[in-house]
């Protein structure tokens, strides 16, 4: 039998709060423009071996006098002098989901909860005179969702692609100034597949990378949307998505600290956490309000960003994906990965 695990990029205590009692769910493959109906959250937001590493292998194939350096690099990141050490921990492909995720999703399926129940279903009184959130539990809920926006295909995708266009780039402009100089598209790059996943990895067992963005997260002002329609908020494989309200011809306005961005990221099928630029929006809005949405148009406004976003799939607990169907026929381009990314 295959050495293969399910291992998920969206954890499953977070699908759960837009599934069935039954832990089912319904799934859009924008790829393939079709429905799934009545999914078990087990088999989705998932690959087999995603995060899995062969990091002996890796070594193994390194040049003798390069790996020991290597080595000695590692064993003192890990903290100590025996190389057994090492290999009796890394030993397991599955260090970064058994030993990183499998201890952050118990406190952030907790945590989720909390959440959840202080909206109260959308009691009126509370949420006109509650908070949605305590501050500690800002803090705490930006550091997860922050891992949520790392972990995915995406991010994966997308670094693969500064990766390539950074080399690619480079290899251009080192010829420039030649008589026969070749044109950029002569040097396009495919990078190693297991360098990309070394580097993914290394991102997401650095707490610094997610704290970075989590700062950032938490300096904005927080509104907690109640959905009041009989239309669910999606969600997706690639749930957090940044709407920038700032335009420029050569600039970009869609990073976490940008100007005019908002922020938005579905918890439930009934709740959507929206952050907004302090600068901005601190006059509209007090940080950590409840904000009821009556209008089915908001709904599916934001609906629509999470099909855009998405990598491939999004998920509701009912199937409302008429629109979004059509919207992926009419702009074809939202039928595969496509990189964002230019280096120039």
């Amino acid at each position: 039998m295959a050495d293969t695990k399910k291992e998920h990029y969206v954890p499953r205590c977070y699908l759960e709060n837009f599934a069935s009692n039954s832990k089912r769910i319904e799934v859009f493959d924008k790829w393939k423009l079709m429905v799934r109906h009545n999914q078990d959250i087990k088999n989705v937001a998932m690959e087999n071996g995603f995060y899995d590493l062969d990091l002996l292998d890796m070594l193994n194939r390194i040049d003798a006098e390069k790996s020991e350096p290597t080595r000695r690099d590692i064993m003192s990141y890990m903290g100590t002098n025996c190389w057994d050490d090492v290999v009796s921990l890394l030993g397991d492909k599955r260090f970064v989901e058994k030993e990183h995720f499998a201890n952050l999703e118990g406190v952030y399926s907790k945590l989720l909860k909390v959440i959840i129940q202080k909206s109260y279903n959308g009691n009126r009184w509370v949420l006109r005179n509650c908070s949605a959130m305590s501050k500690n539990e800002k803090v705490l809920f930006s550091f997860f969702v922050a891992i949520q926006f790392l972990r995915t295909p995406k991010f994966r995708n997308t670094l693969a692609d500064m990766v390539e266009g950074m080399a690619q780039t480079l290899a251009y402009k080192s010829q420039m100034s030649k008589e026969n100089a070749l044109p950029k598209e002569a040097f396009a790059v495919d990078a190693n597949r297991d360098y990309i996943k070394l580097q993914h990895s290394a991102m997401i067992l650095d707490p610094e990378v997610a704290l970075h963005i989590a700062e950032t997260m938490v300096d904005h002002i927080w509104i907690m949307c109640v959905n009041k329609t009989n239309i669910p908020f999606f969600t997706s494989d690639d749930p957090l998505i940044r709407i920038p309200h700032k335009q420029d011809e050569f600039r970009s306005y869609s990073g976490f600290a940008s100007d005019k961005i908002e922020i938005a990221f579905p918890i439930s099928s009934s709740l959507l956490l929206c952050m907004y630029d302090k600068k901005t929006y601190g006059h509209l809005f007090n940080d950590r309000q409840f904000y009821v949405m009556q209008d089915i148009e908001e709904v599916n406004y934001y609906n629509m960003y999470q099909v855009i976003n998405s990598y491939r799939c999004v998920f509701a607990t009912e199937d409302h994906f008429a629109t979004a169907k059509k919207y992926c026929e009419d702009h074809p381009e939202l039928q595969a990965y496509h990189s964002t990314v230019e280096v120039l």
